[in-house]
């Protein structure tokens, strides 16, 4: 019984503890922490507190990277009324991605199939952005080293990329040197993108359409869906994006 409650629960947890952070904004080292925490013991839950199930830990990580990176980037939003619309609107999503673990995990016969595998694709790209958007914030206002960065990227990169082909059923060997080549590919990308004159809000919208545009095309590889159609319009979409994003954008 207490299993069903935790979407609930936990949507409940990060709600109150992101409106915490928002009204006491000085006291976000204490706040964060322990809201981080609550969310991952209760999900863990979810699964008996199997710690060593690999197959769990894939499937947690999408909700959990959206959950431990939004907190972080309630740092860089200042406008209120924002702040308020943001927090309902992930907090909705993952109060759906629970949903799905729950179901998935203690009721296997009322799960929607391929629930996970859309909302993991979905949250690949919103976590990557916000990923970049704080990175280039902490480089921006903190004088935080681009290397210290970088390797951030590097490692949460590799983690989004693995979960995403492997929960589209990619094998090992093509997931793993998949992962290191996008790995090397977002640094690059990451360390050029950081010398433009923009807000790191533009400077992580960009790094998130770069990703999306290459995760999804090799994916579409990897699925053997890979044509001239697929390509002209993963690259249609992304260019246009970027040119939309990059000429509207206050250059500094």
């Amino acid at each position: 019984m207490f299993d069903r409650l935790i979407p609930f629960l936990s949507s409940l947890v990060i709600f109150a503890g992101w409106e915490s952070i928002i009204f006491f904004p000085s006291y976000f080292s204490v706040i964060a922490p322990i809201l981080i925490l609550s969310f991952f013991v209760l999900l863990l839950k979810l699964n008996k507190f199997r710690v060593k199930d690999k197959d769990f830990w894939l499937l947690l990580t999408p909700g959990f990277f959206l959950v431990v990176l939004f907190t972080v980037w309630l740092l860089f939003l200042s406008a209120g009324y924002l702040q308020q619309i943001t927090v309902i609107l992930v907090t909705a999503a993952s109060y759906y991605f629970t949903s799905y673990l729950y179901y998935f995990l203690c009721r296997i016969t009322n799960y929607t199939s391929l629930s996970l595998e859309k909302t993991s694709s979905y949250f690949s790209v919103i976590n990557y952005i916000l990923l970049s958007v704080s990175l280039y914030g902490f480089i921006n206002l903190l004088n935080l080293k681009l290397w210290y960065s970088a390797l951030a990227v590097i490692a949460v990169t590799f983690i989004l990329c693995y979960q995403f082909f492997w929960i589209n059923k990619i094998d090992e060997r093509h997931n793993f040197f998949a992962c290191i080549v996008i790995c090397l590919l977002s640094t690059e990308f990451f360390w050029a993108i950081s010398f433009l004159p923009v807000s790191h809000f533009i400077s992580g919208l960009t790094m998130g359409i770069i990703y999306y545009v290459v995760v999804n095309l090799t994916l579409a590889h990897f699925l053997e869906k890979l044509d001239k159609k697929i390509v002209r319009w993963y690259l249609s979409v992304g260019l246009i994006c970027l040119f939309a994003l990059l000429l509207s954008a206050r250059w500094l």
